[in-house]
């Protein structure tokens, strides 16, 4: 790994395994981080910081949290097991040979051609697109849309993960802990 890249992490700190390094694949780039990386911060020791492009006005994107709350980061990650076509980096264990690629933006998040859409954002006001695009069918626009979103676009590969499912029902929920909820499970209790 390069100083370069060291410097970028905080010295001693965190709860990554140092002396083992992992190489790992974005957009194209061979990168490095370590066990208990994850993507996000990996990305980030790497000085990789923009991710992706907004849905709309196409501007630039970067990490913003650590996990499920970040709502820029979504990758398109294959791993040993399968393929994600859109999920957040910082939910994404780093493991060797991962390949990750943006999903917004193209060529490139850093270069983005649709980028130019900004020149018209006056004439896009909030939800332009509801009134706009249903003229003369929606079908003539739905594909173009539906690339630009961002969601990245499933593989036809078989995935390896093993996807456990469970329908549970019941008669009766009682949600609470307080002296309500209490005096309802009581009562249940009795019958």
């Amino acid at each position: 790994m390069t100083n370069d890249t060291q410097m970028r992490r905080l010295a001693g700190a965190g709860a990554i395994d140092r002396s083992r390094t992992l190489t790992f694949t974005y957009n194209g780039r061979t990168l490095q981080g370590h066990p208990g990386d994850t993507l996000a911060s990996a990305l980030l020791a790497n000085g990789i910081s923009l991710v992706g492009r907004s849905f709309k006005y196409r501007r630039p994107r970067g990490l913003f949290g650590v996990g499920l709350e970040d709502p820029n980061s979504m990758l398109s990650v294959r791993d040993a097991y399968g393929h994600d076509p859109a999920i957040r980096a910082g939910q994404v264990r780093l493991v060797d040979g991962l390949i990750a690629a943006s999903v917004t933006g193209w060529p490139s998040p850093g270069f983005d051609l649709g980028a130019g859409v900004q020149l018209a954002s006056r004439l896009m006001p909030a939800g332009f697109y509801y009134k706009t695009f249903k003229w003369p069918t929606w079908a003539l626009f739905e594909p173009v849309i539906r690339r630009a979103t961002g969601f990245g676009r499933p593989d036809a590969t078989p995935d390896r993960r093993h996807a456990r499912h469970r329908h549970a029902s019941c008669d009766v929920r009682i949600v609470g802990a307080g002296a309500a909820g209490l005096a309802a499970a009581r009562m249940l209790q009795g019958t």
